[in-house]
């Protein structure tokens, strides 16, 4: 699991993503107390996230823990 909220702030986009709950809700309580508001807040159940890195997404497990779950190396 893995949370994503969008907040306008002085006219521009904040991005958060967090696996913790608590932490991302901390994150925007702060945020929201300098006058942000929060415009999308998403949770993901699924055990894959992605992320852009030049150019092209790759997909990758969230944690070490569930790179195990889903049968992967030492590595993960």
């Amino acid at each position: 699991m893995f949370l994503v909220s969008q907040i306008w702030l002085d006219n521009q986009f904040q991005i958060i993503l967090s696996e913790s709950a608590s932490v991302h809700q901390k994150v925007l309580n702060e945020l929201m107390g300098i006058g942000g508001v929060v415009v999308a807040h998403n949770r993901q159940d699924n055990i894959l996230g992605s992320v852009i890195v030049n150019g092209k997404r790759s997909v990758w497990p969230l944690t070490k823990t569930e790179t195990a779950a889903q049968g992967g190396g030492a590595n993960g």
